[in-house]
């Protein structure tokens, strides 16, 4: 039977062959890093400003045009690994000193719901992971559930890493085909940011242990927190929050570096916990309820455990997390 043999058990790995004593990131790594970070994280500015240029520049209508024909090719997840594994990525793992640690192997030839935290302003951590996948999860198939926003425009960057819409229509078809990471906190967490403490969103979410109940995954549930994530952007004003979630699509301004869309270069470190086993259940059982409160509860606890292992190593140690 094949695990992770490849990644040594609740060591701290850093990407690509760095340590945390490694030299700082060079000038042209980090020139690449800022513009692209600031190009993804700043989508809607971008097309905002060549929208509000076509009207004096050819050059901004023609990349406009470009840009919203994509709209018309598939988005299929393909899993593209030539994409993953693009060296524009490790300036990325480089500018946020990537890094992760692994507490039980896992067995690829099981099916796993990973559940990732937080979301914070935007989920740099879950998808920094997914560059490295190929790398941290060898001889697994793993696929990742994302909001529907994310497939408009540029929507074949989440589907070259194998995402999809997060439905449960979704979420079931890929259980089907192997793993699956979701990240719970969604929009909800995008305005829970703070610099003293950290605050996800779970208490109320029991929809991804309704699916991996309902479809008796093998393999469990696995808890994963992104350290460092929550600080890289805020989002301003943290009012609109409640109309947010009602309109699903956040509405605030977002800012990081010298107040541009620029994820601040804070380290993010991925630590993953150990599995909860779900016993299989239909709906219509007598014991369904109660199985997926005890499964979710179990999911919240292990959570905080596992923060609270490794936030001193972190830099953590007097900043707590608190779970809503």
């Amino acid at each position: 039977m094949q695990s992770l043999t490849s990644n040594p058990l609740n060591i701290r790995v850093y990407s690509d062959g760095k340590d945390k004593n490694s030299s700082t990131q060079s000038s042209f790594s980090f020139a690449v890093s800022v513009v692209t970070l600031t190009l993804y994280c700043g989508w809607l500015h971008v097309l905002l400003l060549l929208f509000l240029s076509c009207a004096f520049s050819r050059v901004a209508t023609a990349v406009l045009l470009v840009i919203l024909s994509t709209l018309l090719l598939p988005r299929k997840p393909v899993l593209w690994r030539e994409f993953n594994e693009s060296w524009v990525f490790r300036t990325w793992r480089e500018y946020f000193s990537f890094s992760y640690l692994f507490e039980e192997n896992l067995d690829p030839n099981k099916s796993y719901v990973f559940v990732e935290f937080p979301h914070g302003v935007f989920p740099m951590g879950p998808l920094l992971a997914g560059t490295l996948v190929n790398v941290m999860f060898p001889d697994f198939k793993i696929f990742s559930l994302a909001a529907s926003s994310v497939f408009t425009i540029p929507r074949h960057f989440s589907t070259w890493m194998g995402s999809v819409p997060a439905t449960s229509g979704n979420f079931r078809k890929l259980l089907s085909k192997g793993s699956v990471a979701v990240i719970v906190g969604g929009i909800a967490e995008m305005f829970m940011g703070s610099k003293t403490e950290e605050s996800i969103m779970l208490k109320t979410r029991k929809g991804f242990v309704r699916v991996a109940v309902e479809e008796g995954i093998d393999g469990g549930i696995v808890p994963v927190y992104h350290f460092g994530n929550s600080q890289i952007l805020s989002f301003w004003p943290q009012s609109n929050a409640t109309l947010s979630r009602k309109l699903r699509a956040a509405l605030a301004i977002m800012y990081g570096r010298w107040g541009l869309p620029t994820p601040r270069p804070e380290p993010i470190y991925m630590v993953t916990g150990r599995p909860i086993p779900v016993n299989k259940m239909a709906k219509t059982d007598s014991g369904y309820e109660a199985e997926v409160d005890r499964v979710h509860a179990l999911v919240i606890s292990e959570l905080q455990a596992l923060y609270d292992r490794h936030k001193t190593e972190f830099g953590w140690k007097d900043r707590p997390l608190f779970i809503q």
